[in-house]
């Protein structure tokens, strides 16, 4: 399955799915937020939130002047 196959996958499965909310985005978004609370029930993470790095660890470093060409 190449990429474009992938993301035709998830084209067809929005729109089957907002095609099941009747286009209502807020039935739409009460489906979502109904699978993200049975999903939490499971001990999954839908997302895992990267913590920042501390500014001192950042991997940039701040000039004082510009660079010299």
């Amino acid at each position: 399955m190449n990429g474009n196959e992938i993301i035709a996958e998830i084209h067809q499965q929005r729109e089957r799915l907002t095609c099941a909310c009747g286009h209502d985005v807020k039935k739409l978004m009460d489906y979502y937020r109904r699978r993200e609370k049975e999903r939490d029930n499971t001990g999954h993470e839908l997302v895992s939130y990267v913590q920042p790095e501390a500014a001192d660890k950042a991997p940039c470093a701040l000039r004082e002047e510009p660079p010299k060409k």
